[in-house]
């Protein structure tokens, strides 16, 4: 099949990326920037109970992920392999993500934390039950090694589209109507994306199809094809960049709203558009990503961008106290780093599949995708859960009724300060150095497509005829 043949109509395009929107609004925005806020400060849950929900979150992940993208390599329906539990998931993850939000009336904070791990595990089965399958439909769609960047370039503008609207909607709208710190705005935020993440999995299944060859090819057993998934040295490349580019982001969400309210000294409105600014020069500088990728590589282009973020990172320690126009200055500068990290794994991870059908003969997008997510969710599930344990240690005092937004002490500021620029500079230099090494380049691409062309070839030659 030649490169033209794999073109997509932007139509296929927009409807598949449109499925983001589900992605991005709750798991990739809400979630990571306000639920351990959410958890600590307005349902005060215990700051060693939320270390320790994070923790059961990140185990349930460990078998979750994998196990979904395995099952997805061996379903078979008339729908294809993936699109049905993008139908059937879709309800379900909307729901349980409003059920987040939802403060029961217990003064107990065991029966406080059974509540919220029993529902985010749910959540999280729901999430995985449409997350894995979505994103292993990005390989089936093109085979083009360039093709597949623009399809990601359009999942990411919708992705970060969809992440900068949720902070202009919390910041304008929602957070303005209630009091602050009140526990009602986060139902209307929890109710508002929980809905709003329903029909965009229903579009990218009406508006995908899948190659009935695939379907066609049965999948390898459970042991061989983990053992195929880890063996794939390119794949545990990508691995490496997707984590180390991907807790920055996550530190970046997660810590900001502690950052800006108690450093800064920001309203929580205020916070949510300093968490726009940087979602709007994100999307800005897709366009610029993209052009990078084509006109050099894939690595080349994150190396670029993961190295003046770097920089970036470093100056909020430059932040003075009690000041708040330099904060939107940091995000801006911050956007197109945070474009690159959005895109280009996500760019490369399509690309390992040639080298495991070169290994295996088999095509088993679902095992990769399930590792791929539970890795996107390990970095956010880690930062998550390191946030809490490091508030306590450095003596950050929780709000309570009387006191909703306390003074903290300054080694709570300061370790505030040095999680928010020192931790993800460190990791975004150790992903560039990664990234150096990573070995599929458009070149040797192009060898394995046409080496895995002749293998085909080789075995339709050989194949018995049909009496």
């Amino acid at each position: 099949m030649d490169n033209h043949s794999e073109r997509l109509p932007v139509w296929t395009k927009v409807a598949y990326a449109v499925g983001e929107i589900g992605y991005a609004v709750g798991p990739g925005t809400v979630i990571p920037f306000w639920y351990t806020i959410f958890l600590t400060d307005i349902a005060r849950l215990d700051l060693r109970l939320v270390s320790l929900f994070w923790l059961i979150a990140t185990v349930w992940d460990a078998v979750n992920d994998p196990l979904f993208g395995l099952l997805s390599d061996r379903t078979r329906t008339r729908w294809g392999r993936r699109r049905p539990y993008l139908l059937f998931g879709a309800i379900p993850f909307g729901v349980t993500f409003a059920l987040l939000w939802l403060i029961p009336p217990v003064e107990s904070q065991g029966l406080l934390f059974a509540y919220y791990v029993g529902v985010y595990l749910l959540f999280e089965a729901a999430f995985t039950a449409v997350s894995c399958p979505y994103v292993a439909l990005t390989p089936e769609l093109t085979m083009d090694h360039d093709e597949r960047t623009s399809l990601v370039t359009y999942r990411m503008a919708f992705n970060i589209g969809a992440s900068l609207a949720v902070p202009l909607l919390l910041g304008l709208v929602i957070f303005p109507m209630f009091p602050e710190r009140d526990p009602r705005a986060f139902w209307v935020i929890g109710l508002a994306c929980g809905i709003a993440s329903i029909l965009p999995f229903l579009s990218a299944f009406l508006g995908t199809r899948e190659r009935p060859a695939f379907q066609a090819e049965s999948a390898p057993p459970l042991g061989e094809s983990l053992r195929f998934v880890l063996s794939n040295r390119a794949f545990r490349y990508t691995l490496s960049i997707r984590i180390l580019s991907w807790m920055p982001v996550v530190v970046a969400q997660a810590v900001f709203a502690y950052f800006l309210i108690y450093w800064t000294g920001m309203t929580e409105d205020e916070t949510s558009l300093v968490q726009g600014m940087i979602l709007l020069v994100a999307f800005l500088s897709l366009p610029l990503v993209l052009w990078l990728s084509r006109r050099f590589e894939k690595k080349i282009a994150y190396m670029i961008a993961a190295s003046t973020w770097t920089v970036v990172m470093l100056g909020i320690l430059l932040v003075p106290p009690q000041t708040k126009w330099p904060a939107y200055v940091i995000a801006a500068l911050a956007g197109f780093g945070v474009s690159a990290a959005h895109l280009m794994p996500r760019a490369m991870d399509p690309d390992v599949l040639e080298v495991d059908e070169l290994m295996s003969g088999r095509r088993q997008e679902g095992a990769y995708t399930g590792v791929a997510v539970f890795v996107d969710k390990l970095a956010r599930a880690g930062v998550l859960a390191l946030l809490p344990a490091v508030l306590r240690w450095t003596g950050y005092v929780q709000p309570t009724a009387a006191d909703p937004t306390p003074p903290q002490p300054a080694s709570a500021l300061n370790g505030l300060r040095l999680l928010i620029s020192v931790l993800p500079a460190v990791l975004l230099v150790a992903s560039v150095l990664v990234a150096y090494r990573y070995p599929i380049t458009r070149q040797r691409y192009a060898e394995m497509r046409r080496e895995l062309a002749r293998r085909r070839k080789a075995r339709k030659g050989t194949a018995p005829a049909s009496h």
